[in-house]
């Protein structure tokens, strides 16, 4: 039976949920592990991609330093992006062998996946050919970065659910000039329930990539087995 097990680590830095996946990824890797998927709120950071710039970051240093917002540069795809409290962020660690050795597949079924999450919400979003993740009313509402190594997926997406907008205008989101970033919440004008939404993007990672069962870790005791602390 195809298992999709997952870790739900609530609100945990950013350096921390990339530690975990990275050990993930070498496991899985190795074939001692299932694919997993990780859930994660971050506290306010940018990040800046592989073919990213930190021009893109529109701010002077010492308002990101006053403002406790933290810069990293990542390995994965796409420019610079903001990660934050009310965004839900997924990261499916998956080995690729299992699905089909496609990334270009692999990343139109992470697209597919955000695309009928918010449908439940009653939002009817569209993709773009030239540039990943989803957009509602020309707004850019779900982002895509990932990264690949022999065939084992990390990095991964984010839903802006409750999170404040604002940060989004101290960058170029996406490195893209005048992108218009929006939420869950400023569209339906309502306080979104991260727990549901977690509910409803598993649920769809399932369908779409064909998962027949889940398994959840206790996160507190797979946070303490990998040594790391909140």
């Amino acid at each position: 039976m195809k298992t999709l097990k997952i870790i739900d680590v609530g609100t945990l830095a950013y350096e921390d949920t990339y530690f975990l996946q990275k050990r993930l990824a070498r496991e899985i890797k190795l074939k001692e592990r299932d694919d997993h998927i990780m859930l994660a709120e971050h506290p306010a950071v940018f990040t800046v991609g592989r073919s990213g710039s930190g021009k893109n970051i529109l701010i002077d240093p010492g308002i990101i330093r006053d403002k406790g917002i933290r810069v990293i540069d990542v390995d994965r795809g796409g420019d610079v992006t903001f990660h934050g409290k009310g965004q839900l962020v997924a990261y499916p660690v998956f080995d690729l062998n299992r699905h089909a050795k496609d990334v270009r597949l692999f990343i139109r079924n992470l697209e597919r996946a955000l695309e009928l999450t918010v449908s439940e919400y009653g939002i009817a979003a569209d993709t773009e050919i030239e540039h990943t993740g989803l957009w509602a009313g020309g707004r850019k509402i779900a982002f895509i970065g990932i990264a690949v190594t022999n065939w084992v997926t990390y990095h991964g997406i984010s839903i802006n659910a409750n999170v404040d907008l604002e940060y989004f205008s101290m960058i170029r989101p996406c490195g893209i000039d005048g992108l218009k970033v929006s939420s869950l919440r400023e569209i339906l004008n309502r306080p979104i329930d991260i727990k549901a939404l977690k509910e409803s993007l598993l649920k769809k990672f399932c369908e779409v990539f064909g998962f027949e069962r889940l398994y959840r870790y206790p996160e507190d005791a797979f946070m303490a087995k990998e040594g790391v602390a909140r």
